[in-house]
């Protein structure tokens, strides 16, 4: 079991990681402000640009974490 402070520490520590997890935290914050009136501009904001971004943060973050437990011939995959 990790730690969130090795969480804190592997987010921060790589840009590929925090970039697209601060995108969706600002996208969310414009959504959530009431800004946007357009329900259409809202969905694709919110399907098409927040949830990917979490996404893609998510599985990094554990590919990066869990790397040193991988294999050899699966952790050559990693682009890390």
């Amino acid at each position: 079991m990790f730690n969130l402070e090795n969480l804190w520490h592997t987010a921060g520590s790589h840009p590929w990681l925090w970039i697209p997890l601060s995108c969706a935290a600002l996208i969310s914050l414009v959504l959530w402000s009431g800004r946007i009136r357009q329900p259409s501009a809202i969905n694709l904001l919110a399907i098409g640009l927040v949830l990917p971004a979490i996404n893609l943060s998510l599985v990094a973050t554990s590919a990066v974490m869990v790397s040193n437990q991988l294999s050899l011939d699966l952790a050559t995959l990693l682009p890390f």
